[in-house]
C-alpha cells in the first residue's frame, strides 16, 4: 500500500483542472503533491483517481506517483488561500508533482510513439475516461511533458462516466487517428492480455480505497454514481466483443 502521508504546507491553488482544480501542497516527505481534497472532488471521483492510477501503472502507463493525503484542519483553517476549505472532509488523494512540466499542445501530439497513444487510448476507453479531448482549438487534454519532453498521464476523476459515448470518444479523443488499429485479431488479443494481467490486479487496488470515500448514507446514494461493484463490470467489458467493436 502506498504510505499515508500528512500535508505540512499549502502552497497554492493550480491554474489546471475543470471541475476540481487542485492544490499544490508539501508533504512530511519532503515532495510537493497536486492534491484534490474530499469536500470538493467527493469520494467517487477521489477512488476514480486511485483505481485509474493503479490500473495504468499495471500496463505501464506513464502515470505520477500518488499517496493518500491526511491535512490537518488547523491548516486548513489559517490557510489565506482562497477555495481552501475544498481541502477539508477527511483523507485526500495526492499526485506527485512533476517538475518542470508543460501541457500537452496539439502540435506535439506527433511526437508522442505511436504504441503509447494506443495505449492510452484504450486505457481511456475500459475505464471510461472522456476526459481527454484535445483538437487544433484547444481542449481539456490532462496529458503533460515532462523536462525531457516524456508523456504524463495525468487526472482521471471523471472516468467511470457512464455518459461516456464511442462518439464522443471518436470525435474528441487527443488520439483519436490510432483508432482502427484494434480490428486486427492479433493486436487486440494482446491488449486483451495486458488488460487481463492489470486487472487481477482489482482486489489489491480496491483495498487501498479510504473508507471514507466509500461509505455513503443510505438516503445520498446518487443511482448515477457507480458503486465498486459497477466500477469491476466497466473493467470487465473488454473480454466483449463489441468493448473493441466501437475501437
Amino acid at each position: 500500500m502506498p504510505d499515508r502521508i500528512t500535508a505540512v504546507e499549502i502552497i497554492r491553488q493550480s491554474e489546471q483542472g475543470v471541475s476540481v482544480r487542485p492544490f499544490l501542497v508539501r508533504a512530511n516527505d519532503g515532495n510537493r503533491y497536486f492534491v484534490k481534497g474530499l469536500s470538493r472532488a467527493g469520494g467517487p471521483s477521489l477512488m476514480s483517481e486511485v483505481i485509474a492510477a493503479e490500473l495504468g501503472g499495471c500496463l505501464g502507463l506513464p502515470i505520477p506517483e500518488w499517496r493518500i493525503m491526511d491535512i490537518p484542519p488547523a491548516l486548513i483553517d489559517f490557510s489565506p488561500i482562497e477555495n481552501v476549505q475544498d481541502l477539508a472532509g477527511g483523507p485526500a488523494f495526492a499526485s506527485l508533482q512533476v517538475d518542470n512540466a508543460s501541457e500537452l499542445m496539439w502540435s506535439g501530439v506527433r511526437n508522442i510513439p505511436v504504441e503509447l497513444q494506443r495505449k492510452v487510448l484504450v486505457f481511456d476507453w475500459w475505464i471510461l475516461n472522456g476526459d481527454r479531448g484535445l483538437g487544433e482549438n484547444g481542449g481539456n487534454v490532462n496529458l503533460l511533458l515532462d523536462a525531457q519532453g516524456n508523456l504524463v498521464v495525468i487526472d482521471h476523476n471523471a472516468a467511470f462516466d457512464s455518459t461516456s459515448t464511442a462518439e464522443q470518444f471518436r470525435t474528441y479523443h487527443v488520439f483519436r487517428d490510432q483508432l482502427g488499429h484494434f480490428q486486427d485479431y492479433v493486436t487486440r488479443q494482446e491488449y486483451v492480455r495486458e488488460l487481463d494481467a492489470a486487472l487481477a490486479h482489482w482486489d489489491r487496488i480496491s483495498a487501498l480505497l479510504p473508507v471514507e470515500w466509500i461509505y455513503r448514507d443510505q438516503d445520498e446514494i446518487d443511482e448515477t454514481i457507480p458503486t465498486l461493484l459497477q466500477r469491476l463490470e466497466t473493467l470487465q467489458q473488454f473480454r466483449e466483443e463489441r468493448f473493441w467493436g466501437q475501437l
